[in-house]
């Protein structure tokens, strides 16, 4: 009987002794993971409202729910229905509302769901390539973007989490053998996502077409109508209440915050989709990869971003989607949506949701030219790329920290202001005066109504945008106060042109606080006035 050759064992490639490794031990690699997300924000926490207003909105919501008063606007006069942001952050925070526990709380939520975004960023890409999976974790935990909306009281990061775990449940039914719960659960967190931003449409969209593609028509379907008759309560409730100023008209405006412009025309849509496509690839997505890469972006930079960043992404999502996966179509279905926004609502914010889907995209696009390049070494490129990445996440947390460990340690020491703009400061200041010198009935005319009724418990609603004088007293007449704040530039075009001519005749001012200040008027009633 002839002996047997002994079988030379098949050496260990680098590439797969590596994910060997990383196997072994990506438990703890993962805490270490979580780790330094809980350390990064710690540093970069600010405890203080975000100005912006929609955080006032989310808050003031959940608490209307937490009163058993469904989605009211317990800001406005009237207390109307709200109907442009649907319940699903609001209904997160409610909890928050029901406990009646101070604002700082509310911030849990979006922390949180961004510790959520980095497990299922590194759950969803594991199976594909677990070094890659943790480096994007990884810059997702350093990333300084997503650590500042850890902490704002917005719903971007719980919108991310839920559409991460959407494309997860879509992963695992396909592991599965398709199983159908599998299936159901990735339809029950898209709908998730509509209910937390109406942008979430995109992700209903992209996993429909992802289906479709792979010529699973009928499952497409029944993605779509689960997904739309979820949808359909709260779309019949809106319709009830009426949508008016809801994002429908905002959209179609030419632009939301000078409404006398009147409406776009198809071609005008057509011009806002190209400049926010060039806004977005050549500066909006550099930014937010890249932190401290570029603040604004001038035009002949765009040569220069556009390859480096954005075309990688690209390339990536159509490599994406010639392997049969979703996230190359979620990335394109959700610039095609942020493309159609007004361009004066385009900015990093409307991007964030896509960060993690973005990062693994751009080293799959960077493996696949290296590949085209160089046949073979394909991890060196996306190596590079990543440790580029990584320098200035970490080069923008360290610029960011002094800063912030200084505000930390005056607003810990009693100055609940530190570090907001002197106009900011004297918008709050005037807020809590109006709080404590106003009856509770009072009813006050702000920029910032939401923001203000957070601090000052004062219903309140913003002047109109319009330059007729006459249109505009009508309005702040049936207030008791009216704001003239420094935070907008709507205020010197719209309100104090009108106001002004009737200091002592229809307003009185009362106080003013701050540099530059915050005035206050008081409205002259007329006698017999009704309002």
């Amino acid at each position: 009987m002839a002996k047997k050759k002994r079988e030379k064992p098949t050496p260990i490639s680098p590439s797969r002794g590596r994910q060997a490794w990383l196997i072994q031990r990506e438990r703890p690699i993962v805490l270490g993971l979580l780790l330094v997300y809980l350390l990064c924000s710690a540093v970069l926490f600010d405890p203080k409202p975000f100005v912006g207003g929609d955080n006032a909105v989310y808050v003031i919501l959940s608490q209307s729910l937490a009163r058993g008063r469904g989605m009211a606007e317990l800001w406005t006069p009237e207390q109307r229905p709200h109907t442009q942001y649907p319940p699903g952050f609001p209904l997160m925070l409610a909890p928050i509302s029901l406990l009646k526990l101070p604002y700082f709380w509310y911030k849990l939520v979006p922390w949180l769901a961004g510790l959520a975004g980095i497990l299922l960023t590194w759950l969803l890409l594991r199976k594909q390539d677990q070094a890659l999976a943790l480096a994007t974790a990884l810059l997702l935990a350093v990333n300084p973007h997503y650590l500042e909306f850890g902490h704002w009281v917005l719903s971007e990061l719980p919108f991310l989490a839920m559409g991460l775990l959407c494309l997860w449940l879509l992963g695992r039914w396909r592991e599965s053998g398709e199983n159908l719960w599998w299936f159901l659960g990735s339809c029950l967190a898209a709908a998730s996502c509509v209910s937390i931003r109406s942008a979430g449409i995109a992700i209903v969209l992209a996993v429909a077409i992802h289906l479709a593609a792979r010529r699973r028509f009928k499952l497409a379907l029944l993605f779509l109508g689960i997904n739309l008759l979820l949808m359909f309560p709260w779309s019949l409730r809106n319709a009830h209440f009426g949508t008016s100023g809801g994002y429908l008209d905002q959209f179609l405006m030419r632009d939301p915050y000078q409404p006398e412009l009147g409406r776009a025309d198809f071609m005008e849509i057509t011009m806002r989709a190209w400049t926010n496509l060039k806004l977005y690839l050549g500066s909006i997505w550099p930014q937010m990869m890249a932190p401290g890469s570029v603040a604004s972006v001038p035009s002949p930079l765009w040569w220069l971003l556009f390859p480096t960043i954005s075309l990688p992404i690209l390339i990536g999502s159509v490599s994406a989607i010639r392997e049969d996966r979703a996230e190359g179509w979620l990335a394109l279905c959700y610039l095609g949506l942020s493309m159609l926004w007004p361009v004066a609502w385009t900015d990093l914010r409307f991007s964030l949701p896509l960060l993690p889907i973005n990062l693994w995209l751009l080293f799959a696009g960077y493996r696949r030219l290296a590949a085209r390049l160089f046949k073979r070494n394909k991890t060196a490129v996306p190596a590079i790329v990543f440790l580029c990445l990584l320098v200035l996440s970490l080069a923008s947390i360290g610029m960011r920290a002094g800063p912030n460990l200084t505000m930390l340690k005056d607003y810990f020491r009693g100055d609940k202001l530190s570090g907001y703009d002197p106009q900011w400061k004297s918008f709050f200041r005037a807020a809590v005066w109006v709080k404590d010198n106003s009856p509770q009935e009072s009813i006050v005319v702000s920029r910032k109504p939401q923001l203000f009724h957070l601090i000052s418990g004062r219903r309140s609603f913003c002047y109109p945008f319009t330059a007729d004088a006459d249109s505009m007293v009508k309005t702040l007449v049936r207030a008791d106060y009216v704001m003239v704040e420094p935070v907008s530039g709507t205020v010197q075009r719209y309100l104090i042109p009108a106001v002004q001519p009737l200091i002592n005749q229809r307003f009185r001012m009362i106080h003013a606080v701050g540099n530059p200040p915050t005035y206050v008027l008081q409205v002259i009633k007329e006698k017999g006035y009704v309002p």
